[in-house]
């Protein structure tokens, strides 16, 4: 197949989450050419579910002449699409709200938005300590005082004050030295376990203790 030959009736079997209609779909490929001495092949593709266009790129490390469809979806690389599709777990035993930003935490750090993540991770600690009735004084205060009311472990007001330390430096500017994956994803996993010590293990233990009294 020709560098750059359009191919509307070319029908591949790759699947990704849409980056519109955030559907698991197929994407029809419309048109595919080799880049960077063939090492590369880019397609663009229309989505099943929704029928926007998406760009794929994938390395094509096996050469196998079988054609640009074949080689794009059997090759041994990942293929990366855009637009990307934020993706986030789901969050239980959480208020509607404080889970909604924290899954825009997730979802921002799986498209390698990394000050967007951290600043979202920020804000969930914040808004945790509001949702027990800690409205007043700074960050650095209703971290201390959910300690104080026994709501998070010392060592997980702790943990919040890194992750506070992070987002402070994002909101007012400090992007001299930015966060990489490594630093995103321990503050979203401490993230986590402040939304398990405050909500979801309290949820836990009062839907077994409602269960064992009948």
């Amino acid at each position: 197949m020709d560098v750059g030959v359009f191919t509307a009736t070319m029908r591949a079997m790759a699947s990704t989450i849409c980056g519109y209609c955030e559907t698991y779909t197929h994407m029809t490929h419309r048109w595919s050419s080799y880049a960077n001495e063939r090492e590369l092949i880019q397609v663009a593709s229309t989505c099943d579910n929704c029928q926007r266009l998406s760009v794929g790129v994938v390395e094509d490390s096996r050469g196998s002449g079988a054609g640009l469809e074949s080689d794009f979806n059997n090759s041994a690389g990942s293929p990366q699409w855009w637009p990307k599709a934020g993706q986030s777990p789901q969050i239980l035993d959480v208020p509607a709200h404080i889970a909604k930003a924290a899954r825009e935490a997730y979802s921002t750090a799986s498209i390698n938005a990394n000050v967007a993540s951290i600043l979202m991770a920020r804000t969930v600690v914040e808004a945790a300590a509001k949702a027990n009735g800690i409205t007043s004084g700074n960050l650095v205060t209703k971290i201390d005082k959910m300690k104080d009311a026994g709501l998070i472990r010392a060592v997980l007001a702790d943990a919040a004050h890194e992750v506070r330390h992070l987002g402070n430096d994002m909101a007012h500017g400090d992007l001299d030295d930015l966060p990489d994956s490594d630093d995103v994803q321990d503050v979203l996993e401490l993230m986590k376990q402040i939304l398990n010590e405050v909500f979801q293990s309290p949820a836990i233990a009062a839907r077994l203790k409602n269960r064992r009294m009948g």
